[in-house]
């Protein structure tokens, strides 16, 4: 087992410089690409594009044990002129 240790960490040490040496590589040669920007909301224009509510008990990870009042955990809702 210990005759091992060398040549295989010495494998993992050569794959990750090379590893950081193409990243360093694809960064230098992505300064000169153009991507489309997008185009800029001003409130003059019409919003045409529906609303996106979420309720924090919607997401599982985030919601909260029963030790607080049900009107704080749950989510309601929003109405109105979009």
């Amino acid at each position: 087992m210990d005759q091992l240790l060398v040549p295989v960490g010495m494998t993992v040490v050569v794959l990750c410089v090379i590893s950081v040496l193409l990243c360093v590589v694809s960064m230098t040669f992505s300064w000169g690409v153009k991507r489309p920007r997008p185009k800029e909301y001003t409130l003059d224009q019409r919003w045409d594009r529906n609303p996106q509510l979420f309720s924090a008990t919607e997401i599982e990870p985030m919601t909260l044990a029963r030790h607080a009042s049900p009107g704080d955990t749950e989510g309601g809702s929003a109405s109105g002129k979009w």
